[in-house]
């Protein structure tokens, strides 16, 4: 049994710092470290070596200093490491560097390929899912639990999706993603890292595993940077005074009145007239009372875009759907096209991967948009890599440049920098992340054509096996809230949960927390592992501020912060701040958030 991790070295995302005269991050002096992510992984192909034998080999594409992080590996257990390093991969994207791995685990032919679920540095998750079509393997995204059986050559996994969570089956050869619940995170002892630096790494060039200078690099990346732009705080950071409890929760209440928001500020639709170019595409998501949230989100950039392309917008619904295109219709579609069939529900991704290739192929969309979540971040890049197109994943909003051509803004390092993506190959295709754009408001005046499309045969090696939905409460509530209160390790432990929940129970509000708070399973989570929200009013209380968090709260309309330490971060990403313990402020909060 040979598992082989995918490790990535990237800048501690902590030292990161952008220069505003050059618009550039300046890295010198910033160290690097294996993506925590992906240390588990490795956590995990540790513990099945264990259980049945074989070696664990660590594999890194970087630069030199990557290789202090595959010594991190050999001290963690992995009994060898690859260190793929050479000029001619400077520059690539995600797909280059896909088919750089591919190249060498080709030669390496593992029984599994693990990866983080994600990379720490840009949150995209689209390595695994493009090396397994490469590799023309099975794919799980997102495990957090994964068994084997060698003799039958099968896996057993438990993933997450966005209602909880399935469990599947399927055959070896495999890849699978890594969710953070997978392995604990541990670190190397002193003398476990004394002894990985004596042992060997193999360094291997790009011409030595089949590769060209074409194949990666610039030159083999379909998408590139058109440059990074810092993200200034649009927030007041105003702190409020008062000499007690009392008298701070009555200058919030006081301030509130004066600065949240009307809820509804959805714009309408542009006007439809006649199109001719190729179609701007929204890969439609359904939850059980039909469009989710992000799939209007999706529309609504649509339309906007496709007035300029002079393009329809079509909604392509895998599945089942045909019932909701009045829907669809109504937040931005021209068209519907309708691909349904037996092995289209549950959802799998090679199903799905096959309906999406083949319908691009056959009809061109000049841009195809998917949501950045479970589903999406399985399946889009799976078909993008099928087809050789570029991809931008978890993007955060779209534009036009003065060339027509679409630019697909890109977070990176936490949301402190947005970098515009470009992409060489037509259609554009990006995922987008839910909660950040403006749905429109929608409009039960507009009618859409319906279209049935062709469902390709395939075999389908992954087989869900059950579902276990959590339910869609806590996250129906966290989309749709006009109050959220965030809560942070801060409030000390569990037991100060109750009074919160009672609060916000009180006052309508949905609750949220830290990764810290819901790493025990408390809260949703916000943020980048989590969720964006998008309410009139988020009260965060006794949390940090971590970047990681405060992405998620870009569309919120006011962000109040509580904490004792005036230094904590938060208070830079709020519009208001109170230096104050939670708990004697608690009791006072409802009169001061509760609407007027």
């Amino acid at each position: 049994m040979r598992i082989v991790v995918c490790v990535k070295w990237v800048p501690a995302l902590g030292s990161l710092r952008f220069d505003p005269e050059t618009r550039r991050l300046v890295r010198e002096g910033v160290p690097g470290e294996v993506s925590s992510f992906d240390l588990r992984a490795l956590g995990a192909a540790v513990a099945l070596r264990a259980a049945h034998g074989g070696e664990v080999v660590a594999l890194s594409m970087g630069p030199p200093g990557a290789r202090e992080g595959l010594v991190e590996c050999l001290a963690l257990g992995a009994d060898r490491a690859l260190h793929l390093l050479d000029p001619w991969l400077a520059g690539s994207d995600t797909l280059a560097t896909a088919r750089a791995l591919a190249a060498v685990l080709t030669r390496e032919a593992p029984d599994l390929v693990l990866f983080g679920r994600a990379s720490t540095d840009a949150e995209t998750g689209q390595v695994g899912p493009e090396v397994a079509e490469m590799l023309d393997r099975p794919q799980v995204t997102g495990a957090r639990r994964l068994e084997l059986d060698p003799a039958v050559r099968t896996f057993v996994a438990e993933r997450e999706t966005d209602e909880g969570f399935e469990t599947v089956t399927g055959p070896l050869p495999a890849v699978v993603t890594a969710a953070e619940d997978l392995a604990e995170e541990r670190f190397p002892t002193k003398a476990e890292r004394q002894a990985a630096a004596a042992r060997p790494i193999a360094t291997l060039g790009a011409a030595e595993v089949g590769l060209a200078p074409d194949d990666v690099g610039a030159t083999g990346s379909p998408t590139w940077v058109a440059g990074i732009e810092h993200v200034p705080s649009t927030r007041r950071s105003e702190m409020l005074a008062g000499d007690s409890p009392e008298a701070l929760a009555r200058a919030l209440g006081e301030r509130l009145r004066q600065l949240a928001p009307p809820r509804d500020d959805r714009p309408a639709l542009p006007a439809r007239g006649v199109a001719s170019g190729a179609p701007v595409w929204v890969v439609a998501e359904m939850g059980p009372r039909g469009p989710k949230p992000v799939t209007a989100e999706l529309l609504a950039k649509a339309a906007e875009l496709a007035t300029r392309l002079d393009a329809p917008v079509e909604a392509l619904v895998l599945g089942e759907g045909a019932q909701h295109a009045a829907a669809l219709a109504a937040a931005g579609a021209d068209r519907v096209l309708l691909a349904e069939g037996a092995g289209l529900v549950p959802y799998t991704t090679d199903a799905h991967a096959a309906v999406l290739a083949e319908a691009v192929r056959s009809r061109a969309p000049r841009l195809v948009l998917v949501a950045s979540t479970a589903r999406g971040r399985d399946l889009a890049p799976r078909v993008a890599a099928r087809l050789g197109l570029g991809l931008t994943g978890d993007a955060i909003d779209l534009d036009l440049d003065a060339e027509g051509r679409v630019r697909q803004m890109k977070p990176a390092f936490g949301g402190t920098i947005v970098a515009p993506i470009l992409s060489r190959t037509r259609p554009e295709m990006a995922t987008v992340r839910p909660g950040i754009l403006r749905p429109a408001r929608p409009d039960p005046t507009r009618r859409a054509v319906v279209e049935r499309i062709g469902v390709p045969a395939v075999r389908l090696r992954v087989r869900v096996l059950s579902e276990r939905p959590l339910g869609d409460a806590g996250g129906a509530a966290l989309e749709a809230a006009d109050l959220v209160l965030g809560v942070g390790r801060g409030i000390g432990g569990p037991a100060a949960l109750p009074a919160i929940t009672a609060l916000a129970a009180r006052l309508g509000a949905a609750l949220a927390a830290t990764r810290d708070v819901t790493d025990l399973g408390w809260l949703p989570k916000v943020g980048l592992t989590g969720r964006a929200i998008a309410p009139r009013l988020y009260d965060a209380i006794a949390l940090s501020g971590a970047p990681e968090h405060v992405v998620g709260l870009r569309r919120a309309g006011v962000i109040v912060a509580i904490n004792k330490n005036p230094k904590a971060p938060i208070f830079k990403a709020a519009d208001l701040g109170l230096v104050s313990d939670y708990a004697p402020l608690l009791p006072l909060l409802e009169a001061a958030l509760r609407p007027s």
